[in-house]
């Protein structure tokens, strides 16, 4: 396993009616590689109390959600990771968040932008996109 310092975590926080990418400040952080051959990572954040209940949330309802994260410096482009919140502890002030997921591969993402696009042009829409983009994936 290798262990970075995790320089930024932003969430897709999505409702009912609306989809936003997140920022929650870190206080400190780190990212470990499993090198499991899986591509599997867990993160640490520290982050301030007043996200608690958000990601208390996130743990309760064992929903995946789509992270990115900046690893190593801020110059760094954010990698996207797949992750469940799998515990949470209050340390005073702030609250420490450990991530558990697995990292997207930018060709991965390249390949799919390539397909969506591809299925688009043949005139799929709706449902029938959404079908046929899995199908292809």
């Amino acid at each position: 396993m290798k262990t970075f310092r995790l320089i930024d975590l932003k969430i897709v926080r999505q409702d009912e009616t609306s989809k936003r990418l997140e920022e929650f400040p870190l206080i400190d952080g780190l990212i470990i590689n499993k090198e499991d051959g899986e591509n599997h990572w867990m993160a640490e954040g520290l982050v301030s109390k007043e996200y608690r209940y958000f990601f208390e949330y996130l743990l309760q309802e064992g929903k995946e959600v789509k992270a990115y994260v900046t690893i190593t410096k801020k110059s760094n482009r954010p990698a996207q990771l797949l992750a469940k919140v799998k515990n949470i502890t209050v340390l005073g002030e702030h609250v420490s968040v450990l991530l558990d997921g697995k990292m997207v591969s930018s060709k991965l993402r390249k390949d799919s932008d390539k397909i969506l696009e591809g299925l688009m042009k043949e005139g799929y829409s709706g449902d029938r996109l959404l079908e046929a983009f899995k199908q292809n994936i």
